[in-house]
């Protein structure tokens, strides 16, 4: 697995600074160069559509003649063209808020492009995302500014297989991604028990990507992945069958905030999180490893009983050897605006950046 970069890289390079004010010898500055790049949001590290980038042509006597305007498109990409050699003053706008300024050579009538970087929460971290029925990760690590994760299609058998079963594969990622929703029986539980050498060799697997280092992340229905991988670390209402535990009642749960650097996060003590699905697995308890930032009262119902679990853990980390299992029963992807964003990139990135 690659060696993770704290901290997040804005896309714009400024090139070198000149001058404070651009000056063509066109007064105009009409011609066939052009300036090309691209924008990244430094507040959601996603490529930016809609950001205003323009330029002003200043004569050699200091007086301005002409504006150059474009927007980026939505892939955050722009160009300023139609522009004679010399040196230009480039702002990025999005809004009222100026996103970035700097200089760029427009030289010989050709295309100068502004070096772009990275933008996501590290430029060298490689995840990987099982998709499922019900998360979106594409939507959460998006907002949490990582890009690029490799898809694995969780309902079909023999691709999820193919990749649980190749520790070399695996271990080329940084983190996998368990969106609720993928195939589990035959994969992590054997119901009739005729794929139990299978499901042995993939809680092996899982096991030993995370003692070397690697991070898992688990939502809502994956929690089995959970409850048969680490049996020991998170303990699930139900009779620990397979998804047994999947009693939880829909709501928006006020949580209590159990940790300081996430509260500071915040700047509170509470934060609402969205179980919207009709039925979502409720934890009873954690082992003494565990790490739980957010709990709350979870009001489950089995047939015509009802009840409350007390404090159940809505946000759990351990750790195995030299990786972390990170689990929420909520789903990410309905929990990406407001404070609940703010939960979702502060859980991501304290992973990822470590």
């Amino acid at each position: 697995m690659r060696t993770l970069l704290p901290g997040f890289l804005v896309a714009f390079a400024a090139c070198e600074n000149e001058s404070n004010l651009a000056r063509v010898p066109d007064i105009y500055g009409h011609g066939d160069g052009s300036i090309a790049g691209r924008v990244c949001d430094p507040e959601r590290f996603v490529w930016l559509e809609g950001a205003t980038v323009y330029t002003h042509v200043i004569d050699t006597s200091g007086e301005l003649r002409d504006t150059r305007k474009t927007e980026s498109d939505e892939d955050g990409s722009w160009v300023l063209d139609g522009l004679a050699d010399g040196t230009y003053t480039v702002y990025v706008q999005y809004g009222s808020t100026t996103v970035d300024m700097f200089d760029v050579k427009v030289f010989n009538g050709r295309e100068t492009e502004v070096p772009q970087g990275s933008c996501a929460g590290s430029g060298d971290v490689e995840v990987a995302v099982i998709t499922g029925d019900f998360d979106d990760f594409d939507a959460v690590l998006q907002a949490a500014g990582v890009g690029g994760a490799h898809e694995v299609n969780g309902q079909s058998g023999a691709e999820l297989l193919q990749f649980l079963e190749n520790p070399t594969e695996m271990d080329g990622y940084d983190a996998i991604f368990f969106a609720g929703g993928h195939l589990e029986d035959g994969i992590f539980y054997s119901t009739d028990g005729s794929a139990a050498e299978t499901v042995t060799l993939v809680k092996d697997n899982l096991q030993a990507y995370v003692n070397a280092g690697g991070i898992v992340f688990a939502s809502d229905w994956s929690y089995d992945v959970i409850e048969e991988t680490w049996p020991a670390q998170i303990t699930f209402l139900g009779d620990g069958g397979p998804e047994t535990a999947q009693v939880g009642e829909p709501e928006l749960l006020k949580c209590d905030v159990n940790n300081a650097d996430l509260e500071d996060e915040l700047g509170k003590e509470t934060v609402n999180v969205d179980l919207d699905l009709d039925a979502w697995p409720v934890v009873d308890a954690v082992g003494d490893e565990a790490k739980v930032f957010l709990s709350a009262d979870a009001t489950w119902r089995k047939g015509m009983e009802t009840g409350t679990e007390k404090n159940s853990p809505m946000l759990v980390e351990f750790e195995v050897g030299k990786g972390k299992v990170v689990f929420t029963p909520w789903r990410m992807s309905a929990n990406i605006d407001d404070a609940r964003l703010k939960v979702v990139r502060w859980i991501i990135g304290r992973e990822l950046e470590e």
